[in-house]
């Protein structure tokens, strides 16, 4: 009979059960795949930006060259023409060398790239992520349709040029162009040209003499600058995450996490605490949803059990300004990328709920600097007044009073030993640990930045030398003069180079104003949704990026010296005829 009546009572709390809820979760919910999605989607940002660029200037190196070839083989076009040779025989030659090059050039750099660069940002982020095997496998449409692109703007330019060319006669043709003549220019106006140099003057007026040479020179070197200061930026950004958070936004030497404990317990933590010469902050940390009208994000609330003894850790305070907030009983303080994800500014209502539970509105008063993770700190009357009970702490905050001994590592593992002894305390955490951690994570992003750094200074080298010997190649008859008047090598050098180093001044300056905007927008292209990095730029990254762009400058300057003085004064200057 009693198993009898057991059995009953069974059936009857079964009848009692209310159904159950299922909650189906796909891969994407898990936070490691769902995060690894992120980092590759802020790489694929990434990728669609830099190549423009790239692309860009290495499209006015190869219209350059190309324009310059032709216009330097008129004596031979001229010739050809004139032994009979159609107009579609001579384009073909340059065509033919022209198209051989390029898509040579550009199918070995698509595969090159598509090896060398995924695999050193995947290694990267293989700090981060177990990867188990690494593929790299060959896009061959995007391959052969970048090599298409690059072999048909070069084709559109050989056609051009020698279009312009061959529009001559023959007799025309085998003749040298003649200079272009010399012009007043807008100094020559100003009162202050009078004071000006022969040398200076000089220098000026072939500036604007040739126009489109200054100009590509100014853009191929900007965009170069702009490309390393964009480097150079996010390195600044990334290196703020630790310098700003750990440095001036908190002051804990470390948290510990602790059970629900009754007040014995909470005494015994504490005491062990002071021991070690350090205070203690209580606060309630627990994981929620906050939304706005547009979207849902999770953060971390923070309920301390003193606002004024969390303000001695924490420092809450706008980004820009530096303006200082305090914790209202009514209002809540939210990190600036949550409000940026989320679409809010100061004043605005946000929703904080858990999961299965209802939905409570809050005010925000404030968004603060903050760069990893986001919170949400409201004060304990307020915490109560929304969820209807009392906050149960469970971390304490703590800092060493003068800061001396908790730095030694031993000691750190002693701390942590005499917490753990309690039974109470779950798990001990050092900011020195966390800034090793955040340190290791943030190294795989400066792989991407330091390839960067070394593409835009190739670049920058290869559109220096090739303008430079363009320059000179073109004015090969002025340089020969000059030597046959008796300037030295030395002047000769000045007198040629002072205007490429005026033209890479200049475009260095205007690619520092174009880099900020540039380095602004990937700078918010690559961050992940659980960072912020930072948004200020060294001002030695300006300097950097301008050194690096003119030691190339002089690189070149040095290199094209051995070119002036093997000029041949004689076959330079000998009768077409």
């Amino acid at each position: 009979s009693d198993g009898e009546q057991k059995i009953r009572d069974a059936k009857r709390e079964l009848q009692e059960l209310e159904n159950p809820t299922w909650y189906v979760f796909d891969r994407t919910s898990n936070v490691g795949y769902a995060e690894y999605g992120e980092n590759a989607e802020r790489i694929n940002n990434i990728s669609s930006v830099f190549p423009v660029f790239f692309i860009l200037v290495a499209g006015l190196v190869c219209l350059t060259t190309m324009t310059r070839m032709v216009e330097e083989q008129r004596s031979q076009i001229g010739t050809l023409k004139a032994l009979g040779y159609t107009n579609g025989q001579i384009i073909f030659k340059y065509m033919f060398y022209a198209l051989t090059a390029t898509v040579l050039g550009s199918f070995f750099g698509a595969v090159a790239g598509q090896k060398l660069f995924p695999f050193v940002i995947i290694k990267a982020y293989g700090m981060l992520y177990s990867v188990s095997e690494l593929i790299i496998p060959t896009n061959w449409t995007l391959t052969v349709l970048s090599s298409v692109v690059a072999a048909a703007a070069v084709a559109l330019t050989v056609f051009l040029s020698c279009k312009t060319e061959l529009a001559e006669q023959p007799a025309q043709l085998m003749r040298p162009k003649a200079p272009r003549a010399g012009k007043k220019i807008l100094l020559d106006r100003l009162p202050i040209w009078k004071r000006v140099g022969f040398n200076g003057k000089v220098t000026a007026r072939n500036l604007f003499r040739y126009k489109r040479r200054m100009l590509m020179t100014i853009v191929g070197i900007a965009g170069c600058t702009a490309l390393t200061l964009t480097g150079f930026a996010l390195e600044d950004s990334i290196s703020d995450i630790i310098n700003k958070q750990y440095g001036e936004l908190v002051f804990y030497d470390g948290f510990f996490a602790y059970d629900s404990v009754d007040e014995g317990d909470t005494r015994q933590i504490v005491s062990v605490a002071e021991k070690n010469n350090c205070v203690t902050v209580k606060y309630l940390q627990k994981k929620l949803n906050v939304s706005s009208e547009t979207r849902t994000c999770d953060a971390y609330l923070i309920v301390p059990e003193s606002k004024e003894e969390l303000e001695e850790l924490f420092v809450f305070r706008d980004r820009e300004t530096h303006e200082s907030f305090e914790l209202y009983d009514d209002r809540v303080l939210t990190d600036e990328k949550l409000s940026l994800l989320l679409g809010i500014k100061a004043g605005d209502d946000v929703s904080v709920y858990s999961d299965g539970e209802e939905r409570r509105t809050v005010n925000v008063s404030a968004c603060i600097e903050n760069y990893p993770n986001h919170y949400v700190y409201m004060s304990k009357e307020m915490y109560s007044e929304l969820f209807g009970e009392e906050p149960e702490y469970n971390i304490m905050a703590f800092m060493e009073k003068d800061g001396s001994v908790l730095t030694d590592k031993r000691e750190q593992e002693r701390f942590a030993s005499e917490l753990l002894a309690t039974n109470a305390v779950l798990s001990v955490n050092f900011k020195e640990d966390l800034i090793i951690t955040m340190s290791a994570m943030l190294n795989a992003l400066n792989s991407v930045v330091g390839v960067l750094i070394i593409s835009a200074g190739a670049l920058a080298f290869v559109v220096l030398y090739n303008l430079t010997n363009i320059n000179i190649t073109e004015r090969i008859r002025e340089i020969a003069t000059l030597k046959v008047m008796g300037f030295y090598d030395i002047e000769v050098d000045s007198y040629i180079f002072r205007e490429n180093i005026i033209l890479t001044l200049m475009g260095i300056a205007a690619g520092l104003f174009g880099g900020t905007f540039l380095a602004r927008f990937i700078i918010q292209t690559a961050e992940i949704d659980l960072v912020m990095f930072g948004r200020d730029i060294s001002a030695a990254s300006f300097v950097y990026s301008a050194l690096i762009t003119l030691v190339f400058s002089i690189i070149v300057v040095i290199y094209m010296h051995g070119h002036l003085i093997k000029v041949d004064m004689i076959e330079a200057l000998k009768s077409v005829e």
